[in-house]
């Protein structure tokens, strides 16, 4: 795949002086404390997308920093115009798409997400390190900011009644029904309307991507008559996280007109004057 590394590969390369490793893994949603990993990959740096490159005045969780921030942040981590950015988490896949999103949404392509993270890094017996690495080089990275790469809730409203527009929610099915409760407090229950559910945890394997024939055909199931290439695609989940996952397969199917709901449900579930929907997925 090209928006995912093997350990393996990684392995090989990490030698490379313009190789970049960052740790953008998180504390799953319903769980207490600081995100914490027993070990770190060697050279890797901590990307905190929930704190350093989070936009603090928003009082939604974790919404995209401005261009500048992440300029700021990333000259001072040694991030060059020409670095090749790897991104993994402690476990699976979660929260490294979300690192790899915000870099697509800065202008910078070079990045990819490693497969099976941390763990699948320690199973085939790696070396780590006990600490983050600091990088003492200022990189030269400076933000191009790309539109409509993350979106709003105005943004989701206006495509709700476009023939020509999708959103794929990347919650657990009985959260999109809206069956179960959501994790956050004063959120309603259900989904937005016209959207269509595709789990991200439906296009895994133990944490790590499906093959790329099973997830090509989970996104045209979803899609059915609308699973043209141009077709406009919106991702939502609860805070903008796991959409990301969604935005990295459908980069991988080649789906070209993609969109992050940074907002999520999170901030769709707690304005009652947006609207919902529960019941069935149409496409199921």
């Amino acid at each position: 795949m090209k928006n995912i590394v093997t350990c393996q590969w990684l392995n090989e390369h990490l030698n490379d002086p313009k190789l970049i490793i960052f740790d953008a893994g998180m504390v799953r949603p319903g769980k207490l404390g600081e995100y914490k990993p027993e070990a770190k990959l060697p050279n890797a740096q901590r990307f905190d997308f929930k704190k350093q490159l989070a936009d603090q005045d928003n009082p939604l969780p974790h919404t995209m920093c401005s261009a500048e921030q992440f300029t700021q942040q990333m000259q001072l981590m040694g991030v060059d115009k020409d670095s090749l950015v790897i991104i993994y988490e402690d476990q699976g896949l979660f929260s490294a798409a979300r690192g790899w999103w915000m870099f697509k949404a800065m202008g910078f392509d070079n990045v990819k997400v490693l497969g099976g993270g941390l763990a699948k890094w320690q199973s085939l017996g790696y070396l780590t390190q006990i600490e983050y690495s600091r990088h003492y080089h200022k990189g030269n990275f400076v933000a191009k900011p790309r539109v409509g790469y993350f979106i709003d809730a105005a943004a989701v409203f206006q495509g709700i009644d476009d023939e020509h527009t999708v959103l794929l929610d990347a919650r657990g099915y009985q959260r999109y029904l809206g069956e179960m409760a959501e994790p956050r407090a004063g959120m309603r229950s259900g989904h937005i309307p016209n959207s269509r559910a595709l789990p991200f945890v439906e296009l895994l394997n133990d944490g790590e991507a499906k093959p790329f024939a099973d997830i090509k055909a989970a996104f045209e199931a979803v899609l059915g008559d609308q699973a043209d290439l141009q077709t406009t695609l919106q991702f939502s989940c609860g805070s903008g996280v796991t959409a990301c996952i969604l935005a990295l397969f459908a980069d991988e199917c080649g789906y070209e007109n993609l969109h992050v709901y940074d907002g999520s449900w999170s901030e769709w579930g707690g304005r009652d004057e947006l609207p919902i929907e529960t019941g069935p997925c149409p496409s199921r």
